[in-house]
């Protein structure tokens, strides 16, 4: 086998590792799940973009802001479905109609 591949999966293996154990973590879980993948993002986009032949810098913001985006959308997306079935959740706000 290539070094080159054997140390690549000791990577992944750790990466799966240290997500693995940030679920443990009592505080700030999400927090630091977006750190890591953010860190991660930026750690492997330059080698993803020696084959696409794009700007790396690009590739993370697109990147990062599509994380971001996406963890928005699902968060206003679950609280939605909890005000759907549970309309007397104690909100305060005055439906019109």
């Amino acid at each position: 086998m290539d070094l080159q591949i054997i140390v690549g999966l000791v990577l992944v293996a750790a990466l799966v590792y240290y997500f693995r154990q940030v679920q443990t973590s009592q505080k700030n879980k999400k927090r630091i799940v977006d750190l890591l993948l953010v860190g991660v993002v930026l750690w492997l986009t330059p080698s993803l973009c020696e084959y696409i032949n794009y700007d790396p810098f690009k590739v993370s913001g697109i990147l990062i802001f599509a994380y971001g985006w996406g963890v928005f959308i699902i968060e206003k997306f679950w609280e939605g479905l909890e005000e759907e079935t549970n309309p007397h959740n104690g909100s305060k706000r005055s439906k019109k109609g």
